[in-house]
């Protein structure tokens, strides 16, 4: 029978987590740089918010939950992930306050 040792396991799981938090961060960034890439520049203001406040405020909210998943499982890395949970909780806040006062917003119209 062996024994598991309890450090080496614990640095299997933040390194594992690094890597999945790594992939959430390229996915969110891959979302808003896609559309500057493919867009014409007349209209890439109005795709970026529109973006911002669909596809890309899903991958926000996936790389929030990844990092508060974090807080408990890398506590060297705590205070980025505490400021990402902080600006994608802003984000999340912004969109739905745009959503419901999107007749209002003068840049979507």
């Amino acid at each position: 029978m062996t024994k598991r040792n309890p450090i080496g396991t614990r640095e299997t799981k933040i390194k594992t987590f690094r890597w999945l938090f790594y992939l959430s961060l390229f996915q969110l960034l891959v979302c808003l740089a896609v559309p500057i890439l493919v867009i014409p520049f007349r209209a890439l203001l109005f795709v970026e918010i529109l973006v911002a406040l669909t596809i890309g405020l899903l991958f926000g909210l996936y790389l929030m939950g990844v990092c508060i998943y974090g807080i408990f499982v890398d506590w060297k890395r705590f205070r980025l992930y505490v400021v990402i949970v902080s600006l994608v909780s802003v984000w999340a806040i912004w969109s739905v306050i745009t959503w419901l006062f999107i007749e209002h917003m003068r840049y979507l119209t």
